[in-house]
């Protein structure tokens, strides 16, 4: 165990003010509720916005919202290298799992693969296999007719393109592409409040779209999750389902309190070993959690995420400031990184790197680990392969999301990111893409 100065690989830090802000919205309780929920309309400029417990909560509000209104439809199409939050999701809401590989240059979806996923024509099973898994929570294998046959998209719920990071996707593409009416466009901004694509804000690209305040996200409240949405359906749908959700109870909140002061004061480089030790913190884990609480946004929370406009705008300048700096070390060395919008590059929370040498890349894990740099990896797997859902797809590559579970590390771009910092995960870079 390091106990000495160590990096956060993501932050987005609470202050006392803040926590105060907090107790104040538990005072305040629905009134703070609507005061956040107006200002996140008003800055994304949707006519409907639903606050909850987390972002896994989000999406599957979402996903069960969808079901009710196409019940013949149950899979959606994800990325086979995404955060393990959205298959839990996918799974909570009792629906299947149908995969896509990534673009080899970026982090969305590979659109050759994909355009051929979403066509009108799947004359039989095993073509359609050819360029997907299908995971169910149901014993007995895929999902799939009983002969195997009919048109790919019969199926289809929704598809979800993921910001992943930050890094936008290309939502606009997709929906080009996505030509049947009952297929949803959920847009999986979970990492990317407040950034954009073609000038347009992320989270209202899509038909709905969630947004995750976890610790290390764009903006945190401890936890919680964003629903926004423009299509009135939609909305009374999840209208109806939010008058059924539990709040926090009195110890769910002090939990929250507990977590929160713990992200106050220890999320400093000074003193992260601390919490970094602590096991039910659980962080830099990557779980599936098939179970998971389903709750209203509590005003606590609501009243952390006080004045969030100026203290996301400050986080996010800090993080495109490094993102910048990244960017110009990779090419200073002349090592491969991944493709960006513009030459600026985003507020990507993390900012990835691919390193091929498995064993330079160990190495490089381990150094970040003893001088406490912060580079870490990304998830373990790609989604066909989740321990928790093997036996429950067809058996496919996806070589693409593989590799980039074998090569991607990141680097933090947090505002406790320092010259000194940059220079030493700079050398190690250098020796780990040195031929």
């Amino acid at each position: 165990m390091r106990l000495s100065r160590t990096l956060p690989p993501a932050a987005a830090p609470l202050g006392i003010r803040d926590i105060v802000s907090g107790i104040h919205g538990l005072v305040h309780g629905p009134e703070e509720l609507e005061r956040f929920r107006s200002e996140l309309k008003e800055y994304f400029g949707v006519k409907h916005c639903f606050l909850v417990s987390s972002g896994k909560a989000a999406l599957t509000l979402v996903l069960l919202a969808l079901k009710d209104f196409f019940p013949s439809r149950d899979e959606v199409l994800i990325p086979a290298f995404t955060c393990y939050s959205v298959p839990s999701s996918i799974i909570r809401a009792g629906l299947k799992i149908r995969l896509c590989d990534l673009d080899p240059n970026g982090l969305d979806f590979d659109f050759v693969q994909l355009s051929a996923l979403l066509s009108e024509a799947s004359p039989s099973r095993e073509a359609d296999t050819s360029l997907c898994g299908s995971i169910t929570d149901v014993p007995g294998g895929p999902s799939g007719s009983a002969d195997g046959s009919g048109d790919s998209t019969k199926r289809l719920l929704a598809v979800i393109p993921t910001h992943l990071f930050g890094l936008p996707a290309d939502v606009p593409r997709l929906r080009i592409l996505v030509r049947n009416p009952e297929v949803t466009v959920v847009e999986d901004a979970a990492q990317a409040m407040g950034e954009t694509l073609k000038a347009k804000k992320l989270g209202t690209l899509g038909d709905v779209s969630f947004f995750s305040l976890g610790r290390g996200k764009a903006f945190s409240t401890v936890e919680g999750g964003v629903i926004l949405t423009d299509r009135d359906d939609i909305g009374e749908s999840l209208k109806h389902r939010m008058a059924d959700l539990p709040s926090y109870g009195p110890g769910g909140l002090l939990n929250l309190f507990f977590k929160a002061v713990v992200l106050t004061f220890f999320l400093h480089p000074r003193l992260f070993w601390i919490p970094g030790s602590l096991s039910f913190l659980k962080l830099g884990e990557t779980r599936f959690e098939r179970h998971f609480s389903i709750l209203r946004m509590s005003s606590f929370q609501a009243g952390l995420a006080r004045n969030w406009r100026a203290r996301h705008q400050k986080l996010q300048g800090g993080r495109k400031k490094n993102v910048s700096r990244w960017i110009a070390v990779l090419e200073a060395r002349g090592i491969h990184g991944l493709r960006f919008q513009d030459r600026q590059g985003p507020g990507l929370i993390r900012f990835p790197v691919r390193v091929s040498d498995p064993e330079k890349r160990e190495w490089l894990l381990r150094e970040s680990a003893r001088r406490g740099l912060g580079v870490m990896p990304v998830y373990p797997n790609t989604i066909d392969r989740i321990a928790e859902l093997r036996g429950h797809m067809w058996a496919q590559r996806f070589p693409v999301a593989e590799s980039y579970v074998r090569e991607l590390v990141t680097l933090p771009t947090h505002d406790f990111l320092t010259d000194k910092d940059v220079k030493e995960v700079s050398k190690l870079l250098s020796s780990a893409s040195a031929p």
